[in-house]
């Protein structure tokens, strides 16, 4: 496929680089006199223009289409929920018959979580072929990158080692606009497979899952993996995501790949090691044995690329896009199953990090849980 960085100007009509920069692949190639400048300065202004048109429809889409559905329609009300909880709660530590009744509310979803793991495994067919490799869909891979300077190189070295025919990947990297060093850290390496780099303004909510919507109209692929930037997936993930798709049938949506933290700087990264197996290695097949809905992971999901499209994309507005995304899937009458194969990633190496992290989360769950 050569050495190359493609532009998404090269590529499909909007540029590598956002607006002031004058590094637009295509622009250097025109810029030969006062016509050509004025020619390749209106390329830019188009470009540009495109983008944000893109970066709105991305931030508006669902709630324009579904607003229900959309954590951006979320009124006083449901932001007060849960405080009005906690003060019931307080409340009910004066009354006996509320305490039992909280009890219950408590240990419903423990005694769920304990069926769950009790259920029998059953594994997955694993009888279907994978086709030749000149037979095998073009396949998509998006990964939103903002302030990842550091891990480019080991993220794209990971994606270049799949075992995939590389003319048939479909590699698009969101970054945003402003992200310079992110963007230079990939046009300074060298690469093995061609790559294209959509930049992100920030118009609306400067959130991953409003870079993915950016970046999905640009997916060629039958098949599109998200991937974070410290991911590490297995070789063969893209293969047996196929496999589940094939022998899954035509309302199975969407694959998980297990994430596995294989970060040992202390008893921190054991525990998240310890919490990542049983969600990953344990209670999510067991909803997918179930054909429950499944609360998808921030990476390493596998969807049919035009069901993806089909109920939405992401919300922009919601922290955890991923397990909306899962639940929606759902609501749409669609299944979603794991695979066995992994991806590798860090795990947050402080408290600080940590803590950021579950107050996203659980603000996401409150707003899912709304819907």
């Amino acid at each position: 496929m050569g050495n190359s960085v493609v532009g998404a100007t090269g590529a499909r009509a909007l540029r590598i680089f956002g607006a002031g920069s004058g590094s637009s692949p295509l622009a250097g190639k025109l810029r030969h006199g006062p016509s050509d400048e004025r020619r390749a300065a209106a390329l830019d202004v188009n470009a540009d223009r495109m983008l944000i048109g893109a970066s709105l429809r991305a931030s508006k889409r669902l709630r324009a289409t579904w607003p229900r559905l959309s954590a951006a329609t979320l009124g006083w009300h449901s932001r007060t929920t849960p405080l009005l909880v906690l003060l019931l709660a307080l409340l009910a530590m004066f009354n006996t018959s509320s305490t039992m009744a909280l009890s219950i509310l408590v240990v419903l979803p423990a005694a769920f979580r304990i069926w769950i793991v009790m259920l029998p495994t059953v594994p997955p067919p694993d009888d279907v072929a994978n086709p030749p490799d000149e037979q095998e869909p073009v396949y998509s891979i998006i990964a939103p990158l903002r302030g990842e300077a550091r891990v480019v190189d080991q993220l794209l070295s990971a994606i270049e080692r799949l075992n995939y025919p590389r003319e048939k990947l479909d590699v698009i990297v969101a970054v945003e606009a402003r992200d310079h060093s992110t963007r230079a850290a990939i046009t300074a390496r060298k690469h093995r497979i061609a790559i294209t780099v959509v930049p992100v303004p920030a118009v609306g909510p400067v959130t991953k899952p409003k870079a993915l919507n950016v970046a999905l109209p640009f997916a060629r692929g039958n098949f599109t993996v998200i991937y974070d930037a410290e991911d590490r997936p297995e070789r063969n993930q893209l293969r047996a995501a196929l496999k589940a798709f094939q022998s899954g049938g035509g309302d199975f949506a969407c694959v998980q790949a297990r994430l596995c933290v294989d970060t040992k700087t202390g008893w921190f990264a054991r525990y998240f090691t310890a919490e990542y197996a049983g969600q990953f290695d344990v209670f999510l097949p067991k909803l997918a044995a179930l054909d429950l809905p499944l609360p998808l992971g921030g990476s390493s999901n596998h969807f049919r690329t035009s069901t993806l499209r089909e109920v939405g994309g992401w919300d922009p507005h919601n922290v955890t896009e991923d397990a909306d995304l899962g639940m929606r899937l759902a609501r749409f009458g669609y299944r979603s199953g794991v695979v066995a194969s992994s991806t590798y990633e860090e795990a947050p190496a402080d408290i600080g990090r940590w803590l950021g992290q579950r107050t996203r989360w659980f603000k996401g769950w409150m707003r899912l849980s709304r819907n």
